[in-house]
């Protein structure tokens, strides 16, 4: 018979969530590049990737949020994992602090192409477009290192979130 599993609590939601911002902003690029080449289509391709980006950035807040949690409960047994754990959370903090900047930048896309002039409006695009492109590289190799040392939390060093309450 089919049965939903338990909800974990809070400091065990940390795995669940965290799969959220990952999935949403490493692929936001997708729709940001359709929108320079689908001209036909731009407005729809900027709101597309204006929404991963609300959306995925909304997520690293609770991303880091539940990973907070859950530090406060994983046994801190050495030196090794303590610094490991502090580095996940400074990379998860500045991944989260690259996106609302890069989100805030990508919507000001729409709102320059609605309010500036012909003349002042190619100037603009490209200026904003070079910005969105190396903030979101930057931020999209934050958000890869960040994955990458919870990986190495969970699968070198042993650190799991609880899955049932205690």
């Amino acid at each position: 018979m089919f049965s939903f599993p338990p909800i974990p609590p809070l400091e065990g939601m940390h795995p669940i969530i965290v799969h959220f911002p990952l999935g949403l902003l490493m692929v936001a690029w997708i729709p940001m590049l359709l929108c320079l080449i689908d001209k036909k289509r731009r407005s729809a391709w900027i709101q597309t990737a204006l929404t991963m980006l609300v959306l995925g950035t909304a997520f690293t807040f609770a991303a880091v949020f539940t990973g907070e949690a859950t530090e406060d409960i994983v046994e801190h047994s050495s030196e090794a994992i303590e610094h490991a754990i502090h580095e996940h959370e400074e990379l998860a903090e500045s991944a989260r602090n690259f996106f609302i900047a890069i989100t805030i930048l990508f919507a000001l896309i729409p709102i320059a192409r609605a309010k500036l002039t012909k003349p002042k409006k190619k100037p603009a695009m490209i200026i904003l477009s070079i910005l969105v492109a190396i903030s979101y590289s930057l931020g999209a190799l934050t958000l890869a290192n960040t994955g990458h040392q919870g990986g190495l939390l969970v699968h070198n060093l042993g650190i799991h979130a609880p899955l049932s309450a205690p």
